[in-house]
């Protein structure tokens, strides 16, 4: 990515406001950098706006990429406005996505918003997270206030504006990247959706398979109680499905004698010679072959604990 930022406004292409930057005027020029060919960004003050522009201009102005003015629009059934990179992305995310080519343009389009432009809508609009941690929380917001000048840096902000561009040019493209393959995963776990029996789902691999479970309409998706996947360590995992895609409780659980054991007082306890381990939890178990990660699952099925 290559933004020049200018101090002549006649050569500017794009125009933000100077001073402190917050995420959306961050992303935003990030974004535009992406979709517009030589990008050279004026750092407006109030006073410096011109009445008529012919480029871009996000984040002031009150303009079209603005959310400052009485006419700023909020989210449907929501409270929260747009920022100024949510109607930029409103406006040109589908073009640009169509340029990457995804799994699935629409439902990617969503998880942008839904992943990343929101908590940008929020936080720019005076809507923070009330957050109950016994630790402060390294939220977006203050990530990219960490590339701000310090109080006894020198006035100019502009090449730490430039640093703080590369950063969110990093956390998009990996959401992008992330989240389309997280498309392609539920695509492929509804197929698997169709193979479920005895209310076990068995994947080839491990791929994100929530979102298909907890999204499908088919009859056989409310079914699953147990998913069982190869694991990266070898073997077969097997983990109990959760009431909900939020939550953390599990549907089922395996007996509590199992959990918390592993290895050969496992296999004694349990009868299946190749169950390695069960979790504390109960959320994780695991096996060396198919056929006893099968068992071990049927174990939690029949538990009635």
């Amino acid at each position: 990515m290559k933004v020049k930022i200018t101090k002549n406004i006649a050569e500017a292409n794009l125009i933000t406001h100077d001073g402190k930057f917050h995420p959306d005027d961050v992303f935003s020029t990030m974004f535009l950098s992406k979709i517009i060919e030589n990008p050279i960004v004026y750092r407006a003050s109030v006073k410096d706006v011109p009445k008529k522009y012919n480029g871009i201009m996000y984040d002031i102005g009150f303009g079209k990429f603005d959310h400052h003015g009485p006419d700023a629009r909020y989210r449907e059934n929501s409270k929260i406005k747009y920022c100024s990179f949510g109607l930029l992305w409103e406006e040109y995310g589908h073009e640009y996505l169509k340029s990457l080519n995804p799994a699935d343009e629409n439902v990617l389009f969503d998880k942008i918003v839904e992943k990343l432009i929101k908590q940008i809508d929020g936080i720019d609009n005076g809507l923070f997270p009330q957050i109950e941690a016994e630790y402060k929380l390294l939220d977006l917001d203050s990530i990219i206030d960490m590339f701000n000048r310090n109080w006894n840096d020198p006035l100019e902000n502009d090449d730490n504006f430039l640093i703080a561009i590369n950063v969110a040019e990093l956390i998009f493209d990996r959401i992008i990247k992330k989240e389309n393959s997280n498309i392609i995963a539920t695509q492929l776990a509804e197929e698997k959706i169709d193979d479920v029996r005895d209310n076990i789902l068995i994947l080839d691999r491990y791929i994100p398979y929530l979102d298909a479970v907890f999204n499908s309409k088919k009859d056989n998706a409310k079914n699953i109680k147990i998913v069982i996947y190869p694991s990266n360590r070898g073997g077969y995992d097997i983990k109990p499905m959760t009431i909900s895609r939020e939550s953390k409780e599990l549907l089922i659980n395996f007996p509590k004698s199992y959990r918390g054991m592993h290895g050969e007082e496992l296999a004694e306890l349990s009868g299946i010679k190749t169950a390695r381990f069960v979790h504390a939890s109960g959320f994780l178990a695991s096996a060396d072959n198919i056929e006893d990660a099968i068992l071990l699952a049927q174990k939690a099925l029949e538990n009635k604990e």
